[in-house]
């Protein structure tokens, strides 16, 4: 039940309430004014409406209470980095616990074998077992305790996404919180060639006035230490235009194999600018790098050395895997105001990366000169400048960190997690052995050692075919097998987490009662797969549930001659699936997922799936399958509103987040305006079919918000602030 359908609920409880109330009232005061002369029609009338009264007020309580049962977790993604070992534990992290309306019923928190949670957060206090938290506890938030404790050694090397589910005594699910952690490999991991990237601040390269006095030495000490690392990119600080380009020069020295390019924050001669070496044959700059002005003030970035954006086309082992990477240099000292600009630019930074949709889509490198360390500050042991990063391990994980531990340092590598998967574990590490070929290293190369890291970009990225709730009806449903394969037809494998009315045969799960249990499944990924691993659960009742879309299919880009797959999850008993294409029934497609072979520009059009069941019906969002860049066109529709039908926008009211959504390509820019025509948000080159917008700061009231494709569509949404 939506907010809207709560006040309604409680308006309606209202107006019966007071109509009943007034009946009632006015029959005993009628019976009173003929001095209590009751006759037998009348009291049966007044029996029956008192009882209606109670009823329709017991019924509309019953129904409005029932259906506003929730609960709410802040944050309500948690993630744990860098990875944990089979048997140990990751540090706990903080999430507040909030509970709608639920009388006085309880919740039940319930984690899985890979979590353990606690109410107070004391040593000794943990538990991978169900905790109970009564209701009243849960009206202003309760802080919960959550750390990754994998418990399964067949998830090795894998991102192991899990849930904190919240069940009320009635076992009904009423919220869940998504949890995330890296299960630590002990050996090397696989994945094809290593595809290697390296940090090197070469202190003052080629300036005459600083570093080492011999420059000719100094550059062909680069060159031999670069060639030494063999690494595929280089990302190179302190590089100065003097003497006479001296990135050319450590390029001259490597031979032609190599490629580099030098962004200048200022004609200076002697100014410290960024660089990046690459190796040709494996990766390929495109687009135009250049300084990232709007990721801080220019105070904040050692007077306008902002960090440099560079784009690659990584290549390796066949595989053609895009990645941004950002060259950064901050500012320089101990002091507190230089570690005040730090803080400002890490701000800056990631206000830069979290806010755009594109970033967030990237495998995204960041790596430099941080000029100070990851856990606390060079300056008097403070928070470091980069503790807003290290916090949101869900999106950003620092390599250098297991370093960090036992040493200081100000060099750092950091990935999006969308990278994680392809890290080769324990591979960062600083390059000592390149740098003890050169002697008197310290005097002639930099005061700076590399860091490097390797990853095996040659791994496909798979997903699970699994929903992440199936709900089935015991009596016509006893057992039922598990999908076979991944999406890169990879076998699964699985195991029950938690719940004994259960029993699992290979992939066939047979129910023995009702409840819910739940699932692992996991494919643990060799050298040309990236391993993964899902937790889910499966919802036995004695009645049939009307479907519930839970996934919504997402748009294809094939090249000609490719496999494309649609896939849609729901929730649901006894669930029938039914894929169309433009809106006509395809033959044989009768699955959750639909797959085109060879696909050709016939196949060119958007794809949806009827769900449906005993108990109902209801239609997926249409994707578009685009073939070698050739995308359909919006079908043609009968009114002015197609695009609009493809644009979704929620929650709606909305009260902190904003989440718009296309199902029709990519959004190209959003503006919102309030009702009295004042544009308060606006974001340009969005460049993805999804975005989230923070709303807090918005007056309550209604807003008007006007979304472009990327294709030159148009749609007008209304979306109400509360």
């Amino acid at each position: 039940m939506n907010y809207g359908q709560k006040i309604y609920s409680k308006i309606l409880y209202s107006i019966l309430h007071s109509i009943l109330h007034s009946i009632l009232h006015s029959k005993i005061i009628q019976q009173n004014t003929i001095q209590h002369t009751i006759q037998p029609g009348m009291f049966h009338f007044e029996l029956l409406s008192y009882k209606l009264y109670v009823l329709l007020c017991m019924t509309l309580a019953a129904s409005f209470f029932a259906e506003a049962q929730s609960v709410s977790c802040s944050p309500n993604r948690v993630a744990f980095t860098p990875s944990v070992a089979v048997g140990q534990t990751s540090l706990a992290q903080s999430v507040t616990v909030t509970a709608a309306t639920l009388g006085s019923s309880a919740v039940i928190m319930q984690p899985g074998s890979q979590v353990q949670i606690s109410l107070t957060g004391a040593a000794g206090t943990y538990s991978r077992t169900p905790i109970t938290i009564p209701a009243g506890e849960l009206a202003e938030g309760k802080a919960v305790y959550v750390r990754f404790a994998p418990a399964c050694s067949g998830f090795s090397d894998s991102v192991v996404s899990t849930s904190v589910i919240f069940l009320n005594q009635h076992s009904e699910l009423l919220g869940s919180m998504s949890v995330t952690g890296v299960v630590r490999q002990e050996s090397a991991a696989g994945g094809g060639r290593p595809f290697k990237v390296a940090t090197f601040n070469v202190e003052w390269l080629g300036c005459p006035d600083n570093g080492p006095e011999d420059k000719t030495l100094q550059m062909r000490n680069v060159a031999t230490v670069i060639r030494a690392m063999d690494a595929d990119i280089v990302a190179l600080q302190e590089v100065t235009n003097n003497p006479t380009k001296s990135l050319d020069t450590v390029l001259a020295h490597l031979g032609s194999a190599w490629g580099g390019y030098i962004e200048l924050h200022n004609p200076s001669s002697c100014a410290q600018s960024e660089a990046i070496i690459y190796k040709k044959s494996s990766a390929t700059l495109t687009g135009a790098p250049f300084l990232m002005s709007n990721a801080g003030s220019y105070s904040a970035w050692a007077s306008g050395r902002y960090p440099v954006e560079f784009s690659f086309d990584v290549n390796t082992g066949g595989y053609t895997v895009p990645i941004t990477l950002i060259n950064l240099h901050a500012k320089a000292y101990s002091d507190l105001a230089s570690y005040n600009r730090r803080v400002e630019a890490s701000q800056g930074l990631k206000a830069l990366l979290d806010g755009s949709s594109y970033y967030r889509a990237q495998h995204l490198i960041v790596l430099g000169d941080f000029n100070d360390d990851i856990d606390v500050a060079t300056y008097w042991q403070l928070a470091s400048p980069y503790k807003n990063f290290t916090d949101d391990s869900l999106n950003y994980c620092f390599l250098t960190s297991p370093i960090t531990e036992d040493i200081s340092m100000i060099d750092h590598i950091m990935i999006s997690g969308k990278l994680l998967p392809y890290y080769i574990p324990h591979s960062a590490r600083l390059e000592t052995d390149a740098a003890n070929i050169i002697p008197r290293y310290a005097s002639t190369t930099s005061d700076h050692l590399p860091v490097i890291a390797a990853f095996a970009f040659g791994k496909t990225e798979q997903a699970i075919p699994v929903p992440d709730l199936y709900i089935v009806k015991r009596d016509s449903e006893p057992s039922f097998d598990m999908p076979a394969y991944s999406t890169e037809s990879q076998p699964l494998r699985y195991a029950i987490d938690s719940g004994v009315m259960a029993s699992l045969s290979n992939r066939r799960v047979t129910f023995f009662d009702t409840g819910m249990v739940r699932m692992v499944v996991w494919q643990p990924g060799d050298v040309s797969f990236a391993p993964v691993a899902k937790f889910f659960y499966i919802r036995v009742t004695n009645r049939s549930v009307a479907p519930q879309i839970t996934a919504q299919p997402a748009g294809q880009s094939v090249a000609l001659g490719a496999t494309a797959a649609f896939s849609v999850q729901a929730a649901g008993t006894a669930l029938r699936y039914q894929w169309k294409k433009d809106g006509v029934k395809i033959s044989g497609a009768t699955s959750f997922r639909h797959a085109i072979h060879h696909a050709n520009n016939p196949h060119i059009g958007y794809y949806s799936c009827e769900v449906s069941n005993d108990a109902g019906s209801v239609a997926s969002q249409a994707a578009p399958l685009c073939v070698n860049t050739s995308c359909p066109t919006l079908p043609t529709a009968t009114d002015k509103n197609a695009f609009e039908k493809r644009i979704r926008l929620y929650p709606n009211p909305v009260r902190q987040t904003l989440f718009v959504e296309s199902d029709a390509g990519n959004i190209a820019e959003v503006r919102i305006y309030s009702a009295g025509g004042a544009m308060v948000y606006e974001q340009k080159n969005v460049r993805a079919p999804a975005l989230s917008i923070d709303t807090s700061g918005w007056e309550s009231g209604a807003y008007v918000a006007a979304i472009v494709s990327d294709r030159g569509e148009r749609a007008a949404k209304v979306v109400v602030k509360f």
